[in-house]
């Protein structure tokens, strides 16, 4: 395991009584329905949403010396390091951090609030408990004492910076400075007092950017854009392109509708759509911290390895296209056929999106949960998404995902025993993955007046992931089955 993962703490949170998940490259939760799996997967999304959604002014500004000092430096680097230009700043810089973690905690109530749809956070509390609702994001830590980085309670640890990580090349290769040189040179001369006040508060926000983006979320595992695909994903592609069609028609005659709703989807739904929408959009954002842009596949075919899993998996590939009215669509190619993926199999349609986004959306960094990856598919087709999701979390994507499926778990166990085996797979055609890059959690409710206990299942490295519940049900079916049979006159 190389780069560092966030843990998640959470009480009372729907069925959940408490526990904590710590992310690994793979991550899956397992357990009975209506245990908390998907509450959790939730509650995760939400958190890096409230992240990616922290801005703002920050206070206190740079003076106008010190701003002016900044981008001289820049412009002409010195023979000093970029710790002894920015300590001056130290004190600034940490404030700036601890002003946004406590941003976050607000962030982070408002986005449970819209991806559980409720009003108030208190309807997500556990039934019959009396104690708050709590959900914490920690660093990844061997402590047993883990430090919290952002809570709903507003809880949150000072950051922790370390400026000899930091230097001079990695400031320039950032558009932060080019912005503040530009900023700098460009400002008109419309008195002496406000260029200066506005040239520190723009180059503090650029600074604040840059240590938020760059420092802090890298080095809490939290930097990566983060994408959901909620069960049910045959069925949300069904209905989409009709709730856009919708909306075409709404704007064309100006909402002027009677008798008429609009078409309303909301939270993980909504947000899964959207992304559908980016699928095909040819603008990509770009912010004044991001590194220039670099191939996501150099160094690695892991996007490919898991690409091809799926794809010889449904005998074809999927197409990102437009349909009528410029309606994003996903279309199914097999051989010289091509059609809309609603059209065809149930598990080329739950495969779709998956596949879409592994081509067009995931890079090393980000974070993709998916609930119940083996729907609608037969056994044989659950293994070949094993795979391609251990060979998409060794390409860098960090994977979470829920499960009921036993084959799923056996194949990942294979997986993890292949990365250990005297004679390993060569052909390069099979996935493999460390025991210490993979994660599972049983959501365990076996008592129901004290909610679900997350626990961590240990895996062990020279036999696989416990199947025990499973195991469990096929004794007592067989055990059914013999007893059945045997009063058969």
């Amino acid at each position: 395991m190389s780069a560092a993962l966030p843990a998640f703490r959470v009480k009372n949170l729907g069925p959940i009584a408490d526990g904590t998940i710590q992310l690994r490259p793979l991550t899956i939760l397992i357990g009975k329905n209506n245990s908390g799996k998907t509450y959790m997967a939730q509650a995760i999304y939400a958190a890096f949403k409230a992240l990616q959604r922290v801005n703002g002014p920050v206070e206190p500004a740079l003076t106008s010396e010190e701003s002016i000092d900044l981008v001289s430096q820049l412009r002409h680097p010195s023979v000093a390091h970029a710790a002894d230009l920015l300590r001056p700043l130290e004190s600034k810089i940490q404030a700036w951090m601890s002003s946004r973690l406590e941003r976050a905690g607000d962030l982070l109530k408002n986005r449970l609030a819209v991806y559980f749809d409720v009003e108030n956070l208190d309807e997500l509390r556990r039934w019959g408990c009396s104690e708050p609702l709590e959900f914490a994001i920690a660093r990844e830590s061997s402590r047993t004492d883990q430090s919290t980085l952002f809570a709903l309670s507003g809880e949150h640890e000072r950051f922790p910076l370390s400026l000899k990580n930091i230097s001079l090349g990695d400031l320039r290769a950032t558009r932060t400075f080019e912005l503040l040189d530009d900023y700098l040179t460009e400002l008109t001369e419309d008195g002496e007092s406000s260029r200066d006040e506005r040239l520190s508060r723009r180059a503090a926000s650029f600074l604040a950017d840059l240590f938020w983006h760059r420092h802090l979320l890298p080095d809490a595992g939290l930097s990566g854009a983060v994408h959901y695909l909620p069960a049910g994903r045959s069925g949300l592609l069904e209905a989409w392109t009709d709730v856009v069609r919708m909306r075409l028609e709404q704007d064309r005659e100006g909402l002027a509708l009677t008798g008429r709703e609009p078409a309303a989807l909301g939270g993980i739904a909504l947000d899964f759509l959207i992304e559908l929408q980016q699928l095909t959009s040819p603008r990509r954002s770009h912010r004044a911290w991001a590194l220039p842009p670099r191939h996501r596949r150099v160094g690695g075919r892991g996007f490919e390895a898991a690409t091809d899993h799926l794809e010889a998996l449904i005998g074809g590939s999927v197409v990102v296209g437009r349909a009528r009215e410029r309606v994003p669509s996903l279309s199914y190619k097999h051989g010289k056929q091509v059609i809309p993926v609603q059209r065809a199999s149930s598990m080329v349609a739950e495969l779709a999106p998956l596949i879409s986004w592994m081509s067009e959306l995931l890079s090393p960094g980000d974070l993709l949960l998916i609930d119940e990856p083996e729907a609608h598919m037969h056994p044989e087709a659950v293994l070949a998404v094993s795979e391609a999701l251990v060979a998409l979390s060794q390409a860098g994507v960090t994977v979470l995902c829920t499960t009921h499926s036993t084959e799923f778990l056996h194949q990942v166990s294979n997986c993890m025993l292949r990365a250990s085996a005297r004679q390993p797979d060569v052909s390069g055609t099979s996935s493999s993955i460390d025991v210490d890059d993979l994660a599972v959690y049983r959501f365990d409710r076996r008592d129901r007046t004290v909610g679900t206990a997350i626990v961590p299942v240990e895996i062990d490295p020279e036999w696989g992931i416990p199947e025990d519940e499973y195991v469990a049900v096929a004794d007592r079916l067989s055990a059914e089955t013999s007893r059945l049979l045997s009063d058969i006159p």
